[in-house]
């Protein structure tokens, strides 16, 4: 499955957050956390958190944001990838996207339309 985020980029997922790593030899992404609520015909997606991958890769379950990435009653959080390559990506436009999506969707308690 995936999920647009800001002006139409789609995200894959939703991966585990506890068995999500993201090596350094592996592609660099901006991750979002989304917690999925609402009836299976007519979901609700919550954006709790966005991120970008380091260089040096990241394991989500490892995340100082851990803690706080908790389900409400009825919701199911996942992380949703957005693939950004090094040949075309540094880590300071990663960042960039973070922050820009950050600001557009200001979590944890912003709906996706």
């Amino acid at each position: 499955m995936s999920l647009k985020l800001g002006d139409g980029l789609l995200f894959t997922g939703p991966f585990p957050i506890d068995t999500t790593v993201i090596r350094a030899n592996k592609v660099p992404v901006v991750y979002a956390i989304v917690a999925k609520g609402g009836q299976s015909w007519a979901p609700v997606f919550r954006v709790m958190d966005i991120g970008a991958s380091p260089d040096e890769g990241i394991d989500l379950a490892k995340h100082p944001s851990r803690p706080q990435w908790q389900p409400a009653a009825g919701e199911a959080v996942g992380a949703y990838l957005l693939y950004l390559p090094r040949s075309e990506y540094a880590q300071t436009d990663r960042e960039r996207l973070a922050q820009e999506l950050l600001a557009l969707y200001q979590p944890p308690n912003n709906l996706v339309a």
